[in-house]
């Protein structure tokens, strides 16, 4: 008798484990965002900041989609998303990108953004992060994540490849995509939730 309340008490167990692992499954994933068959969860969590999903959005060249993006910021803070606060870029990719051409990109773009004092300061932190891209391929995600009084995270795969300091450095960088001289400009109102596009499980992103 003693071995078969064991046996059952160790079945009651794995099944309640099992109830706990799919709840958190579902709440987690239950109304993620689709875009291009790429789901991006409603929260991003870095330690105690918690993020709320903006928009998602995509961009194609040369009638090729490239990649797909989601924004996420903290509650209540979308009328400046280029405030010093917390915000988490997080880009999946469908094409081959060499991370030399990625990180000249970017520092091209930095540039139309801010003065050239403003460049000339930041010239550590540019070299440090052309480090931190890494060579892409189809699939990769590749993400950005700010913290104040903590720096920028870069992010490959969920893997940490590296931190840059400093708010100035941040806002330069997410000006290249968010900034008054975003690369895109459709794409830079997709993802902060000023346009809307089409997206799965009725989940709606629009707030204008």
């Amino acid at each position: 008798m003693k071995e078969q309340t064991k046996i059952y008490m160790k079945t009651k167990i794995l099944q309640m484990l099992i109830i706990l692992g799919l709840s958190s499954f579902l709440a987690n994933y239950g109304n993620a965002a689709e875009i291009s068959g790429s789901q991006f969860l409603p929260k991003y969590k870095d330690g105690a900041v918690e993020m709320n999903l903006q928009g998602i959005g995509s961009k194609s060249v040369l009638f090729m989609k490239a990649f797909v993006a989601a924004f996420y910021i903290e509650e209540g803070m979308a009328e400046n998303p280029m405030a010093n606060i917390p915000k988490h870029l997080e880009v999946e990719y469908f094409v081959r990108i060499p991370a030399k051409k990625l990180n000249n990109y970017t520092v091209e773009r930095m540039a139309e953004n801010i003065s050239q004092e403003e460049m000339a300061a930041l010239n550590k932190e540019i070299e440090l992060m052309g480090q931190y891209f890494v060579d892409l391929a189809p699939g990769d995600r590749f993400a950005l994540t700010y913290i104040p009084d903590l720096g920028t995270k870069f992010t490959h795969n969920d893997q940490l490849v590296g931190v840059v300091q400093g708010a100035q450095f941040a806002k330069a960088l997410f000006s290249v995509w968010i900034g008054e001289k975003p690369f895109d400009e459709r794409l830079k109102n997709q993802i902060l939730g000023l346009e809307n596009i089409e997206v799965h499980d009725n989940l709606v992103l629009s707030i204008k």
